[in-house]
């Protein structure tokens, strides 16, 4: 770094002190990266070499899981080119540009955004792709700013012309919709960035475009397995043309969806275990403990050892719960705060760990679910467990009416789910309302919910949920002393289990039927005979 070196050959020395900063970032040499980052910010002459020294910056303050840093720096960033997002009165500059963007998009269609020339102009390319990354980072640093950046990101892209991030501020804008509420016009953006990135043949967006459309909006609309396959397609993609961050991100919703959609757990686990390398040798952190509590969770399922404290429990060689808790608390790290505690709640449920279950249920509920899980269908998820819990609880007489309230509660949002995604909550929905109909003595119905729900989820292909409604009916049938019916229920649920991967649930079940494997048996031999027969 002296003198004569940048005043004889400026460029060459600027590419090298990015480039070199850029290659400490994905080596997680940060202490390198922060010597030639300072180096390049000082010595650029141009707003271009700034831009780009502050774009690098706040790609490795993100992969160092510095969020609110990354926003701050790269909100700097964007005033060099006189783009401001205000950070004063946000509520109300955020209705303001929701109100003039919608005014603006409701204008325009894809045949329209085909007609706009393509902008290749590299300072505003270079702008558009930091609206994009900082939309995606003020989610878990400055959420209050997510919004503001987005509305602004599709205002800048209709007034410079079609930009290559374009199809992105399409994809956020219609999951900033879908998080108010505004599905249907969230599905319509959605599909317009598919649209577009492939009229385009815009392959550097797969899988920032896709991580938004499959991971967040279309959960509502298509089959999970669907979104699943897409997902997987955007972070191979990703990883194609070099979008590392983002197929990192589209790599953990994979994971996500993935799992609720009742994939198999052995390949579920055979995948998980191929994105957990991945992010480790990206030293992508923040990704990666969360992708270890759904590998911890699908073990404690699969029941292949690894669960130091028993099944119920997110402990063993994956994920230690306690440890994370204390070590990230929601305000650092929410998505991992809220994961974890919803893979908890799940766990402790199937196991019949029910006041586990109610603790962690109350850390999302209290602290999170209205902010991360918000327009996610993972909100949704976690009020069909936390209302399972809560209906176990409630049997109990200690705070009965406490828990009862919170059934009610979570039946008044899954009704709401039901609605937003027919295909993929009904079954939630109808399992919970059968279960509250069984608490009323009213049996009758709560037999017709009990089948809706079991019909829904076997329409859905949602493994473990349709195990689960045929457990729960079985559970039913053994309380009004119909044992025959009872384990009728209880074995197609051991067999669904069986199908999903699920040993400790089998195993689960066993312990609490113990006459299971002699139906089964007997089963077998009366299936057996009458093929013999015939």
């Amino acid at each position: 770094d002296n003198d004569e070196d940048w005043e004889s050959s400026y460029q060459l020395c600027m590419d090298c002190f990015s480039k070199g900063a850029e290659a400490a970032a994905i080596a997680g040499d940060y202490e390198q990266m922060d010597a030639w980052l300072s180096v390049a910010i000082r010595r650029s002459i141009g707003l271009d070499d700034q831009f780009r020294a502050h774009y690098i910056h706040v790609r490795s303050l993100a992969q160092r899981n510095e969020m609110e840093k990354a926003v701050d720096v790269g909100l700097e960033a964007l005033e060099l080119i006189g783009v401001r997002i205000p950070s004063d009165n946000v509520k109300l500059h955020t209705l303001i540009e929701l109100f003039k963007t919608r005014r603006l998009m409701k204008r325009i269609c894809v045949a329209d955004l085909k007609k706009i020339e393509p902008n290749k102009e590299k300072q505003v390319v270079s702008a558009s792709r930091l609206l994009n990354i900082l939309g995606t980072l003020s989610l878990s640093g400055k959420k209050h700013l997510c919004p503001l950046i987005c509305f602004k990101s599709v205002q800048f892209n209709i007034k410079h012309g079609i930009l290559s991030g374009m199809p992105i501020s399409l994809a956020t804008y219609g999951f900033l919709l879908s998080r108010f509420g505004m599905l249907t016009e969230a599905t319509s953006y959605c599909e317009m960035a598919n649209a577009v990135r492939e009229d385009l043949g815009i392959v550097e967006t797969i899988a920032s475009v896709n991580m938004a459309v499959y991971g967040i909006v279309f959960p509502f609309s298509k089959p999970l397995r669907e979104c699943e396959k897409q997902l997987h397609h955007g972070y191979t993609a990703g990883f194609e043309v070099g979008d590392v961050a983002n197929s990192l991100r589209c790599a953990s919703l994979h994971r996500y969806i993935s799992f609720f959609s009742g994939q198999p757990l052995p390949k579920f686990l055979k995948g998980v275990e191929k994105v957990s390398k991945l992010m480790k040798e990206y030293n992508s952190n923040s990704t990666l403990l969360v992708n270890l509590v759904y590998q911890q969770a699908a073990v404690n399922f699969s029941g292949s050892g690894g669960a130091s404290t028993g099944p119920a429990y997110l402990n063993g060689d994956f994920c230690d719960y306690n440890k994370i808790e204390q070590q990230f608390q929601e305000k650092t790290h929410s998505i991992l705060h809220e994961q974890m505690n919803l893979m908890q709640t799940i766990l402790a449920y199937h196991f019949a760990h029910y006041d586990t279950g109610w603790k962690s249920s109350e850390k999302i509920h209290v602290c999170g679910g209205g902010s991360i899980f918000k327009g996610f269908i993972f909100q949704y998820i976690h009020i069909f467990y936390r209302g399972l819990t809560a209906i176990a609880l409630s049997r109990n007489e200690n705070d009965k009416r406490k828990y009862a309230a919170a059934v009610k509660d979570c039946i008044k949002v899954l009704k709401i789910g039901r609605k937003k995604s027919p295909l993929n909550l009904s079954h939630q929905s109808y399992l919970l309302e059968a279960e509250l109909a069984v608490t009323k003595k009213r049996y009758a119905f709560a037999e017709r919910l009990f089948m809706l729900s079991i019909e829904h989820a076997a329409s859905a292909g949602i493994l473990h949920e349709h195990a689960l409604a045929h457990e729960r009916f079985g559970f039913y049938y053994m309380m009004r002393n119909n044992h025959e019916a009872a384990y009728e229920q209880i074995r197609v649920a051991r067999d669904l289990y069986a199908k999903w991967g699920s040993k400790a649930k089998i195993d689960f079940l066993s312990k609490k039927f113990p006459h299971l494997r002699e139906k089964q048996r007997d089963h077998r031999e009366m299936i057996e005979l009458r093929r013999h027969s015939t």
